[in-house]
């Protein structure tokens, strides 16, 4: 992105009511990062981002027109924002994200050796299962740390009993304190908190028209969340969720739980398309469009799947955000043993 977006706000386009397009999603994205409500990034500059608009100017000491000026633009860029926020600006150029690959298979040297040669480049983060037991694709450190730490590969988390995420919020709840606790023990507190201030954990739901895993529930992401950021007093667990773009049940149910409350810091969004290359590519705008907006913005894109013979998926950090490595810093270096 240009100098000129990254350092002179004041120049951005003047925005108002029934304006439409990319930099309304900028818009929305940033006042949630604000702390000024939570809208869906939809690109419609309609009533409730009217509304938000007009309650940020007003409390900036603005004036209070629900115009989006370079006075309001310049207000939007310095005001504190929460933790994980960074903007992803309208951008025409062709980039190419941070590699990364997930697998149900433990980590060795010659799964990193493979992966490189499909990919075309060293994965910088893995994908890899928490769930409480060691059956099912489970990340096991005594075997795993090391091929990471010795490849500078983080650990990207994800929480998979993909066969509960329709259920109860107690549900939620059970298995957010498993998963996490899980994880924690796993890499321990003191370690996690010595590494960075807040660690993305993805919930993985797979659900979709004509698949036997259910779209996820208000319920269970309100359970699972909180269970999530409360797991530990000493490190920061930041949720997340792992979807397919076009479940709408799931997107729909994320919405309404993001805006009762729970947190969700960005998604990881399935979608291969019809290429099934292997090789690090082009970041796919269409690829990674959502059915149903949703107040949170795609931090990676999982781009092709079930290569050599279901092993690994391969996938990119969005790299249109303005520090995608702050992304990829979210993640965990596993220690050397």
């Amino acid at each position: 992105m240009s100098n000129t977006h990254e350092s002179n706000p004041g120049e951005y386009p003047v925005l108002k009511q029934n304006a439409q397009g990319e930099w309304v999603v900028f818009l929305q994205d940033a006042l949630n990062g604000c702390g000024f409500g939570v809208l869906d990034l939809d690109g419609d500059f309609g009533t409730q981002t009217l509304s938000l608009v007009s309650q940020f100017q007003q409390r900036q000491g603005l004036s209070v027109n629900g115009v989006v000026d370079a006075a309001t633009w310049n207000a939007i860029a310095t005001h504190e924002k929460q933790l994980g926020w960074q903007p992803q600006l309208p951008d025409d150029e062709i980039r190419t994200g941070i590699a990364g690959a997930d697998t149900l298979n433990n980590v060795t040297p010659a799964l990193v050796q493979t992966a490189s040669g499909h990919l075309g480049a060293t994965p910088q983060f893995w994908g890899r299962y928490f769930q409480g037991d060691s059956s099912g694709g489970e990340y096991l450190h005594d075997l795993e740390n090391a091929a990471l730490h010795q490849a500078s590969i983080r650990v990207l988390p994800i929480s998979r009993w993909t066969d509960r995420v329709g259920g109860s919020r107690q549900s939620g709840t059970e298995v957010g304190q498993i998963q996490a606790k899980d994880l924690l023990e796993t890499f321990n507190e003191d370690y996690l908190a010595a590494q960075g201030d807040g660690f993305y954990f993805f919930l993985d739901v797979e659900g979709m028209d004509g698949n036997p895993q259910p779209s996820l529930s208000q319920a269970f992401y309100l359970g699972w969340a909180e269970a999530v950021v409360k797991a530990s007093h000493k490190v920061r667990l930041m949720p997340c969720v792992y979807l397919n773009g076009s479940d709408r049940t799931t997107l729909s149910n994320l919405s309404a739980t993001i805006k009762a409350g729970a947190e969700c810091h960005g998604l990881w969004v399935a979608n291969y398309g019809s290429n099934t290359n292997s090789r690090l590519r082009p970041w796919d705008r269409e690829a990674v469009k959502l059915e149903t907006p949703v107040p949170c913005k795609v931090l990676i894109h999982q781009y092709v799947g079930d290569v050599d013979d279901r092993i690994y998926d391969f996938n990119q950090i969005n790299p249109f955000l303005e520090q995608p490595e702050l992304v990829l810093k979210r993640l965990i270096l596993p220690p050397q043993t």
